[in-house]
């Protein structure tokens, strides 16, 4: 055999995929408070990914997800004869999503360091298969710095994507009783996925500019959505 069929046939580990729903997201510190912006229905596969993912799924080598049509139609509401043509532009729009995590400099300056969240990511014949980027492993189970219990059914129910957003970022500090630490508006603007990768607003962005606009629709509305999904 050669070298490249070897390489071929390189055995992948799939981690065993319940159906049952895991009753809760956890995500480390870092990933709740990256620099991301995803749509409802991106942030809500992702969760999907994140939900089912231990630390021992990456003992072997990058872990592959799979999820069967029923799983997906069952889980994010979506019937079932519709889930290819609604999941394959998502899963397509999420195999180039970017997101930024935040280290500091040797001088001491926070910088955002910009890395795909998956190695591959496509729907084809009723499976859904994700392989998150193992370059970031350690965001993804390492939680030294904290983690979000994010409860999962709940995150479905909620439709927006800065109301999933907060109901994350809420989540981190439940323990304080869903006291959130302070933070400075430009850091929030991040999170919430309104800058880019140099720390401007995006240009389809720009009415967050306005420190009313982002309170009013990121925040206040946010808050408004999650108060009817206690």
């Amino acid at each position: 055999m050669s070298w490249m069929e070897t390489m071929s046939e390189e055995q992948y580990y799939y981690p065993v995929v319940s159906d049952n729903l895991p009753k809760h997201i956890k995500k480390g510190h870092q990933l709740v408070f990256s620099r991301q912006d995803l749509s409802a229905r991106e942030a809500d596969m992702f969760a999907l990914m994140v939900a089912h993912m231990k630390a021992a799924d990456w003992d072997t080598n990058t872990p592959h997800y799979e999820f069967t049509s029923h799983q997906l139609s069952e889980w994010l509401g979506v019937e079932s004869k519709h889930i290819g043509s609604n999941l394959s532009p998502v899963a397509n729009r999420l195999a180039s999503r970017k997101i930024g995590i935040k280290i500091e400099s040797r001088k001491g300056d926070t910088e955002f360091d910009y890395r795909p969240l998956f190695k591959h990511i496509a729907y084809k014949n009723g499976v859904l298969t994700m392989v998150p980027n193992d370059m970031l492993k350690s965001e993804y189970i390492e939680y030294n710095q904290g983690f979000a219990l994010i409860n999962t059914r709940n995150f479905f129910d909620v439709k927006k994507e800065y109301s999933k957003r907060l109901y994350e970022l809420l989540s981190r500090f439940k323990d304080k009783g869903f006291e959130m630490h302070q933070q400075k508006l430009d850091e929030l603007k991040g999170v919430f996925g309104l800058l880019n990768e140099a720390g401007k607003l995006k240009k389809d962005k720009t009415s967050f500019k306005n420190n009313s606009v982002f309170m009013k629709r990121c925040i206040r509305e946010s808050i408004k959505e999650l108060s009817e999904h206690p």
